[in-house]
């Protein structure tokens, strides 16, 4: 056990560290609106505490990717979870068994479950599985790694903000000569891993970076800079004084992480169809077709997204512990 944390810890120190998710801003983001939600119900902050009692939200948000990138062998929790879940740890930022995305075509308008790109332990599944452990209904379907409530506290955290990144759920395939094909429609294509593979420059710093990283976190910043919020508390708190429009759920919740891919869907496609692709050797690059208009349209999305995903965090912890 103690030799197979020192190589994860020298394996993980090695490599790059790519920003995942909303990267550190947003996720904590998303996390300290939920802290401000639930400060006024008693009962669903004392739960909250017990399972983490010395963490805010906020704080806990980046639990899940710092189990990818930052791994620490004294934290009990993040040793057995790893331990437990091997493929949540690198090589890769974008693994085929990752809990964190699923990799709907950009031109379905649903998520479904025979869809390419969805699996039992994608994002959409993991949300109703956290959820499901948190309420006491752990089971060998829903939980067959023993992920504990603590646990699952700081993943289903972390999981509500990466649902509401849209390229966490809409990803790119491509055809000959950069296309864009449905592999749905039994039509063959190379999937973009979220827009990992996709070339895409910073416009501000003319610096490139991929189309995922610039959507996790350049973004956010921009949304950041606009509010004239320098920190994701600040943000929260700007965000909460003008709840977003939508954001409320049906009444049935093993149903919400479905609606919520479902509206990532149009997003995801709308930050692709508005970008002109050309394919390279062994990936692909991006330019905008409007450049003067993507970088703002972006950041309203991410920062109406990132809105949403608090009060629906906060929504959740509420009617499991009213």
């Amino acid at each position: 056990m103690i030799l197979r944390i020192a190589i994860l810890a020298l394996i993980i120190s090695a490599l790059p560290s790519p920003i995942f998710g909303y990267g550190d801003e947003g996720h904590k983001t998303v996390g300290a609106i939920a802290d401000i939600l639930i400060a006024n119900s008693p009962n669903t902050l004392a739960h909250v505490r017990t399972l983490l009692p010395n963490q805010t939200l906020e704080k806990a948000a980046t639990w899940a990717d710092d189990c990818k990138y930052h791994f620490n062998p004294h934290d009990a929790d993040m040793v057995a979870f790893v331990n437990a879940n091997p493929h949540t740890t690198p090589p890769g930022p974008h693994d085929q068994n990752s809990y964190h995305y699923t990799d709907i075509p950009i031109q379905e308008a649903h998520y479904r479950n025979n869809s390419v790109g969805a699996s039992n332990i994608d994002v959409v599944h993991m949300i109703r599985n956290c959820i499901a452990i948190l309420e006491g209904h752990s089971n060998a379907t829903n939980n067959p790694t023993g992920i504990s409530q603590p646990t699952a506290l700081r993943l289903l955290v972390h999981y509500v903000g990466d649902i509401h990144q849209p390229l966490h759920v809409g990803a790119a395939y491509f055809g000959p000569g950069a296309q864009l094909v449905n592999p749905n429609n039994s039509t063959t294509g190379k999937e973009d891993h979220g827009g990992n593979s996709i070339n895409f420059k910073n416009l501000k710093l003319n610096k490139a970076t991929n189309l995922h990283s610039y959507w996790d976190t350049p973004t956010v910043r921009d949304a950041m800079s606009a509010a004239n919020a320098s920190t994701p508390r600040a943000f929260a708190q700007k965000l909460t004084a003008n709840p977003p429009q939508g954001w409320q759920n049906g009444p049935f919740m093993s149903g919400w992480s479905v609606k919520w891919a479902d509206e990532m869907l149009p997003i995801a496609r709308s930050a692709h169809d508005r970008l002109t692709f050309k394919a390279n050797a062994k990936s692909w690059s991006a330019t905008r077709k409007d450049p003067a208009t993507y970088d703002q349209w972006a950041s309203t999305q991410v920062r109406t997204e990132i809105a949403r995903a608090g009060y629906r965090l906060a929504a959740i912890l509420k009617k499991i512990w009213p």
